[in-house]
């Protein structure tokens, strides 16, 4: 049985296809990613991929995820690769999704309901849903929801202070998002430094290329995270402010701009190409900065910031952590941001390792504090992708 997974992020889109045997042991026949799609950075929009033992890249344009999805689409038809069944990563299900569901007519409308909760995701993963719906019209497609994680969350982390009756009626509620990643690093983590699941304390940093966040992670679930009601606030992200005084966004409305300009601003005009002027992406930004440019340097000082306060809110909420984990592109690539947000922070007895940072290798799980760190610092790989499979697996053959 083959079955492949897409995951569409803001800006990229991985997809795998994994060749599952009797016995229930997965193994992947292809892999890829599809990189910058519709986003504005120096660097060219491109597909890499891996099959048969060797890796390919394709440079081609892609103004959006239907365009990616496609040409996945193609290379499974140009490797005589067979579906079975699809499983897809679907950010916010609201109130009104909380489980993994098979697309049916009846669900897909629900789905449809949902693509406002996060306009920069849940649209771009139900256009994949249609392309595949057109491409393997009788394959059973599946969507897996990142907001699940954070389902016990306590609701003195969920409730925002607003009128207890406005919040229900419209669901206005934290919801928490890059639950697949914390899903999988919290488990990770747990096997790593041998402490049950409900015994350890975690500050768990997803941060992407497009999206990023954190989560204190206690008592074996989410405490607390830096999303809320959609992926919008929170840390500083690629295209994404992040918090924001709601005073701004009113001001804006006083002065005649729609909801339409307004969420276009804030989720694809903002965050680290609105400081800069001059990328979406967190690399080029620091390249940048070493150079002189004055508004990369405010615009990476600004992202390192809100991480620090982030963290640090999570350390006192929490009376300490285990470790600190980094991971996605951003989290396990990028070792000059983790010596600036961990580098001087001796008195918290966390203890960076600077070499063992600098040559931290991104697709491995890499320990980069010292012998003497109470804290541990933790770069390591996600795999968003290998919980949605499990999650398939599930809904097809239950228990």
């Amino acid at each position: 049985m083959n079955i492949l997974i897409v995951n569409c992020g803001s800006s990229s889109q991985s997809f795998k296809v994994y060749q599952v045997e009797d016995n229930g042991n997965p193994a992947i026949i292809l892999s890829g990613k599809a990189r910058n799609v519709a986003s504005v950075t120096r660097d060219r929009s491109r597909i890499e991929y891996q099959i048969n033992n060797s890796s390919h890249s394709l440079e081609v344009d892609l103004p959006n995820h239907r365009q990616a999805a496609l040409i996945c689409a193609r290379l499974l038809r140009e490797h005589s690769i067979t579906i079975d069944a699809i499983g897809h990563r679907f950010v916010h299900g609201g109130t009104i999704l909380t489980a993994t569901t098979r697309v049916t007519p009846e669900s897909q409308k629900l789905l449809e309901v949902c693509l406002p909760l996060a306009p920069i995701h849940n649209p771009n993963s139900y256009s994949v849903v249609r392309v595949y719906q057109e491409q393997m019209p009788n394959i059973p497609q599946f969507v897996v929801f990142d907001t699940a994680f954070h389902t016990a969350l306590p609701w003195s982390a969920r409730l925002y202070a607003l009128p207890l009756n406005l919040m229900e009626e419209n669901g206005f509620y934290k919801y928490g998002f890059h639950g697949l990643s914390y899903q999988y690093i919290s488990s990770k983590a747990a096997i790593l430094l041998e402490k049950p699941l409900d015994k350890i304390k975690l500050i768990m940093c997803h941060l992407g290329t497009g999206g990023s966040s954190v989560a204190a992670f206690m008592d074996g679930h989410s405490l607390e995270t830096s999303m809320g009601y959609s992926p919008l606030p929170g840390l500083v992200m690629s295209t994404r402010c992040g918090d924001l005084d709601p005073e701004i966004v009113l001001e804006l409305i006083r002065r005649g701009h729609s909801a339409e300009f307004i969420s276009s601003l804030l989720n694809t005009q903002s965050g680290l190409v609105g400081l800069s002027g001059y990328s979406s992406n967190l690399a080029e930004i620091i390249t940048a900065a070493e150079s002189g440019n004055a508004r990369c340097q405010d615009a990476y000082e600004v992202y390192a910031s809100r991480l620090q306060l982030y963290i640090g809110g999570y350390f006192w909420k929490m009376n300490g952590a285990d470790a600190i984990l980094f991971t996605d592109d951003v989290g396990t690539n990028c070792w000059q941001l983790r010596e600036k947000v961990c580098g001087a922070v001796e008195n918290l007895g966390i203890l960076l390792d600077c070499e063992k940072n600098r040559t931290a290798v991104p697709d491995q799980v890499q320990f980069i504090h010292t012998e003497a760190s109470n804290v541990k610092i933790i770069s390591m790989p996600t795999d968003e992708e290998g919980v949605i499979l499990q999650e398939v697996l599930n809904a097809l053959i239950p228990d």
